[in-house]
């Protein structure tokens, strides 16, 4: 373990996943994604906290991520990493979170993207966000999000108004 990290559980899901069902909802096409993002002039990169560990699970639907430790039985009840359509679940979530609150230019991919094409619209959307994230105790991770900027490095993109560029920092000359 590196020095300053903090331990976390893993469990290993190989055995239930190896008969999961493939659930069918895909995340959405980053170079459609991208340009709709890029008619806006101005952004924010939201990250939420714990992502797919705040997806509730259905009580009937627990006893799937049930583990052993130290002779006691323990199940989930949010949705744990490395379960088989555990990130489709969480892209779901967040897509009917949007849709259920009626969020303007609000974009969805694993991680929330806001956009405006003035500051005045921008700061209406993101209070949009933040208001329905707290009546839904979503968490959002501040240090690791990005807030009021004119170009944002997204998907290996870099994206500014009309503008879409490779991101730099993932383009290496040989």
């Amino acid at each position: 373990m590196k020095q300053g990290e903090k331990k976390r559980l893993v469990t290993d899901y190989v055995t239930i996943n190896s008969f999961t069902l493939l659930e069918a909802y895909l995340l959405p096409d980053i170079e459609d994604l991208v340009n709709r993002i890029a008619r806006d002039k101005y952004f924010s990169s939201i990250e939420i906290r714990l992502a797919c560990h705040q997806v509730p699970l259905l009580a009937e639907e627990r006893h799937c991520t049930a583990f052993e430790a130290d002779g006691r039985l323990f199940q989930y009840k949010r949705l744990p990493l490395g379960v088989t359509n555990g990130v489709s679940a969480f892209q779901r979530s967040i897509d009917e979170f949007i849709k259920r609150h009626r969020l303007k230019n609000i974009y969805a991919y694993l991680d929330l993207t806001v956009t405006g094409e003035t500051h005045e619209e921008y700061d209406t959307n993101l209070k949009c966000l933040l208001n329905a994230a707290a009546e839904c105790n979503l968490t959002i991770n501040e240090e690791k999000s990005e807030f009021r900027v004119t170009d944002l490095e997204m998907l290996g993109y870099l994206v500014a108004f009309k503008q879409i560029n490779p991101d730099p920092n993932l383009c290496k000359l040989y």
